[in-house]
């Protein structure tokens, strides 16, 4: 079996993403959100079980893996900062007895990253709006820890995806294809599905996508926050995610 984890937060991107991977698997454009489920199975030339939010509940996981038919791809996604994940932003579930257990012929860790500001305007446009409402807010901070080292990992790692660059660059839509599955690339990340836009936008314009920051004003704090830790600094410029518009809410 051939293990896939993409480790990201929340509306990175991560689940079109994911069913961009699946598409070029099947070679059908999935319009749906595939993962409607904590064990979401998607029959086609390959058999693919998808287990969303993998942090949570992982007795649970592992059992359901162990127990049931084995596939031919088991994709994780982890998303939200619990204790293991903040411990360790690439967690990964498998161990030395699971590969054995699980017949692991191939391990693909993703690391999953979307704009700084982009993924947590949108991170805060629905029901995690709270999170900018108190300075250093605790799950602020550990969604900010999450991001800081998934993002290094990303940019220094072979198989770190950067959301903006997959979705709007079609080069490198296509390397990312090759070097994951090793085929090229067939569809357009925008005619896939996903989880629904925290924005409630119909139709996924790549302007739209790209420009979320412009529809939030960032209390001052988060902007120190960002600022205070060097390295998430010089990593968000690295990664070219800066951005000199932002709207500041001084108070």
């Amino acid at each position: 079996m051939i293990l896939i984890e993409v480790n990201a937060i929340r509306r990175s991107g991560h689940h079109a993403f994911i069913n961009w991977l699946i598409s070029n698997i099947h070679g059908v454009a999935y319009q749906e959100n595939l993962c409607r489920y904590k064990f979401n199975t998607i029959l086609g030339n390959k058999n693919i079980l998808w287990v969303n939010e993998g942090e949570q509940d992982t007795n649970n996981v592992i059992d359901y893996i162990s127990n049931n038919p084995k596939k031919d791809i088991t994709i994780i996604s982890y998303e939200v900062p619990v204790k293991k994940t903040i411990e360790n932003p690439n967690y990964s579930i498998l161990t030395d007895e699971l590969r054995e257990k699980w017949d692991i012929t191939e391990h693909i860790q993703i690391p999953f990253v979307r704009n700084f500001y982009n993924n947590f305007a949108s991170l805060t446009a629905g029901i995690f709006s709270y999170m900018f409402n108190v300075p250093n807010h605790p799950l602020y901070n550990n969604y900010q820890h999450l991001y800081h080292y998934q993002l290094k990992r990303a940019l220094t790692t072979f198989r770190g995806v950067i959301y903006d660059k997959w979705v709007r660059d079609e080069e490198y839509t296509n390397e990312v294809c090759l070097k994951l599955i090793g085929q090229p690339n067939k569809f357009s990340p925008l005619e896939i599905g996903g989880t629904p836009s925290s924005y409630g936008d119909g139709q996924l314009k790549l302007e739209s996508l790209l420009t979320r920051y412009k529809k939030t004003k960032w209390p001052k704090w988060v902007i120190d926050e960002i600022k205070g830790d060097m390295e998430l600094s010089e990593l968000i410029s690295k990664a070219g995610f800066d951005k000199s518009d932002i709207e500041i809410q001084e108070s």
